[in-house]
């Protein structure tokens, strides 16, 4: 039981990911992405790069305290 939730815990974090980001998105696309400015695909590219980089960054901390 315990090595299942193990094995699932990461669904568990990135299901709610998704359906906050495409949340996110489709509030996006209806607002200030509605327009074609470069400038706001641009911020909007960048935001999505740090936000990534962050997730990226407390997995793979997790994942490094969790295998000692």
């Amino acid at each position: 039981m315990k090595t299942s939730f193990r094995k699932l815990r990461f669904l568990l974090i990135l299901i709610p990911l998704g359906i906050f980001i495409r949340f996110i998105d489709t509030e996006i696309m209806q607002g200030f992405l509605a327009t074609n400015e470069t400038d706001d695909h641009l911020k909007y590219m960048l935001g999505l790069v740090i936000v990534v980089a962050v997730l990226l960054a407390a997995v793979l901390y997790f994942e490094k305290t969790t295998e000692k």
